[in-house]
């Protein structure tokens, strides 16, 4: 977009906002194109996403849960789930007041930061916790892929727990399969997540770099 008028400014202006509350990282802001392999793995898969975009308002006002997962790394899966979120704020930006509305969370980084933070209090961390329970959408990137210690586990169960419960939808991505993210994070949150909602599955190829929409 280009702010060339007021309508455009205004636009701009929202989006931002709405961009840098969520802690979504510059590069992963651009519209990247999405594309299955040429022999046509995951059609089925991506025709499922694109049907959960075009109905992105009501997965998210009734509080969906999805989990995309793949074990081969660059096959778009943080693309789909940064996709789904950058639709939401296009459908929401006009109505919405100047609050944090969804959160992206790099789960590994998160959890690195949330350990520094009980010694050095970090913006970063504190900005998560004041609206990781009340925003309307979470996304959960590569969860699983660090081991968690009893201390992180909790934080995350206990967050991941009140979202579901109260209602707020989410999205997880993840290197893990099912059985591998129950071993990584205990049978209790893992449950919670592949089992609550949409279970999708990569089976693809590497596309980073490709400008096919690399990112995980």
């Amino acid at each position: 977009l280009h702010c060339n008028d007021e309508k455009g400014c205004l636009i701009q202006y929202k989006l931002d906002y709405l961009y840098n509350e969520a802690n979504v990282p510059l590069k992963l802001r651009k519209n990247m194109p999405l594309r299955i392999d040429a022999d046509g793995t995951d059609l089925n898969e991506f025709m499922q996403l694109k049907q959960i975009q075009d109905n992105i308002i009501m997965f998210v006002e009734d509080g969906r849960q999805l989990y995309i997962h793949s074990k081969q790394a660059g096959n778009g899966k943080s693309s789909w789930a940064i996709r789904l979120l950058q639709t939401y704020f296009n459908k929401i930006w006009l109505r919405t007041d100047l609050k944090c509305r969804a959160l992206f969370i790099n789960v590994p980084i998160f959890l690195l930061k949330l350990k520094d933070n009980i010694s050095n209090k970090s913006d970063y961390v504190e900005h998560i916790k004041e609206n990781v329970y009340d925003c309307d959408l979470v996304i959960w990137d590569d969860i699983g892929t660090k081991s968690a210690t009893v201390y992180e586990g909790e934080n995350l169960l206990s967050i991941i727990e009140s979202r579901i419960s109260n209602g707020k939808a989410n999205i997880f991505t993840s290197n893990l399969n099912d059985k591998e993210l129950h071993e990584a994070l205990g049978d209790r949150l893992a449950s919670r997540i592949c089992n609550s909602g949409y279970n999708i599955e990569f089976r693809g190829g590497d596309k980073r770099g490709l400008g096919l929409g690399g990112n995980e």
